[in-house]
């Protein structure tokens, strides 16, 4: 449930941003800058509070507090995109909405650990995964039905359009209600649950011992880990480039929109919200597949193939000249998104002593939060240099991005599914 609200918050906030950002007056250059509140936010807040909810011990349980404050946070901000009367107060409700959203990501994972044994903890996660495919489907389709209904999708002035208005407002309902939810239904168990399970509880005397072990124990891991983290730069640079610069592309480039106001640029704008719910549909049933082709083929050998395929998929969505493309090319994308979101992570297991799981998953996120940043940094430099005011060349070079990122998968030693 909490996941749920999360990702339909994801979907409409992912398809929306750049639309929204552009309304208020942002150059094309500046939205690859304009979109660093994520993974900054990533980096830094969700490791945080997943910490400090290890060492939260109130009535009301470890975790529920922090859904609480973060969740309340975050239906404030989404109702402050949707009134936002200009660039700069949307930034900001924009980077409080990402650390809310961080904040209440790092609990909700952990109360499958804390509630549920451990042989039903591989059902719980996996029941997660299917509410962040199902919500992030939702979410990025609400634009879309939204203008179906007759609610207008442009702004002739610098206003957020009536239909990113409504869709951010249902987002807060969504996310009061999953949060509510959880919050009501969940038990958490207290430290008398835990000494009764024979469970051991952190403690806060050994905390700075067991950090200074655990840096140590990740700069060791880091030498055999190079080539998957260079494998996922390449990846999650050319997914980033994909979510800042599909919109004014598929607007201007397919629809033909002259500026923000041209209503044929909500037309563009709305069915990026199709293709956003189309690339993580496919991954959520292209998923089901994958443990399969890892079985049969190797997992690197399928996930070069993923990146083979997302590269393409990118590039078609550079030179796509219909609205139909754009479905095709979303669906390629979607392949090569299933994979990454599952391929590395079991590579990465067959580098490691499953105690240092928990060590290893640390060190994947950072491998996805720091090409983020660079391009969050550099992109807008480049595009501009390549294409003067015209983002035309971003998604090609995301595709090649994509090829390069496969070409190394495809030199990794092979691996199977453990």
């Amino acid at each position: 449930m909490g996941y749920l609200g999360l990702q339909i918050t994801f979907g409409i906030e992912s398809a929306s941003l750049s639309r929204l950002y552009q309304t208020f007056g942002a150059g094309v250059d500046d939205l690859a800058f304009l979109w660093l509140a994520g993974p900054v936010a990533g980096l830094v807040v969700q490791p945080l509070v997943g910490r400090w909810s290890d060492f939260t011990w109130t009535r009301w349980g470890r975790r529920r507090p922090w859904i609480m404050g973060s969740g309340a946070m975050a239906v404030g901000a989404l109702v402050g995109i949707a009134y936002a009367p200009s660039l700069a107060w949307a930034i900001a409700m924009v980077w409080l909405l990402e650390v809310a959203m961080n904040a209440l990501n790092a609990p909700y994972r952990a109360l499958v650990g804390d509630t549920m044994p451990l042989h039903q903890q591989g059902r719980g996660f996996a029941m997660q995964t299917v509410f962040i495919g199902l919500g992030a489907f939702l979410g990025a389709m609400t634009p879309k039905l939204l203008s179906l209904a007759g609610v207008a999708n442009i702004s002739a002035a610098a206003a957020t359009p009536e239909s990113i208005r409504i869709a951010f407002l249902l987002a807060a309902g969504c996310l009061a209600l999953s949060v509510g939810g959880t919050v009501l239904s969940i038990r958490e168990h207290g430290r008398e649950d835990y000494a009764r399970f024979g469970i051991a509880v952190a403690e806060r005397a050994r905390k700075r011992v067991l950090l200074a072990a655990r840096v140590r124990s990740s700069l060791a891991m880091l030498a055999p880990f190079r080539r998957i983290a260079a494998m996922q730069f390449f990846a999650w640079a050319a997914l980033y480039l994909f979510w800042v610069y599909a919109t004014p592309i598929v607007a201007m480039g397919v629809f033909g929109a002259s500026s923000v106001q041209d209503p044929r640029y909500g037309a563009g704008a709305d069915w990026v919200g199709v293709m956003f719910a189309t690339y993580n549909g496919v991954a959520g049933l292209f998923a089901f597949v994958l443990p399969r082709l890892f079985d049969r083929y190797g997992v690197t050998a399928v996930h070069a193939g993923a990146l083979m395929v997302g590269g393409a998929g990118f590039a078609g969505v550079a030179v796509a000249g219909a609205p139909a493309m754009l479905i095709a090319c979303a669906g390629l994308i979607g392949i090569a998104y299933a994979s990454l979101i599952s391929a590395p992570f079991v590579l990465a297991s067959t580098l490691v002593a499953r105690s240092e799981a928990g060590t290893a998953i640390g060190l994947m996120n950072v491998f996805i939060v720091a090409p983020q940043l660079v391009m969050g940094f550099a992109a807008g430099a480049v595009i501009g240099w390549l294409s003067p005011g015209s983002p035309d060349n971003a998604l090609l070079m995301a595709g090649l991005l994509c090829v390069v990122a496969a070409i190394i998968c495809a030199g990794s030693p092979r691996a199977s599914t453990p």
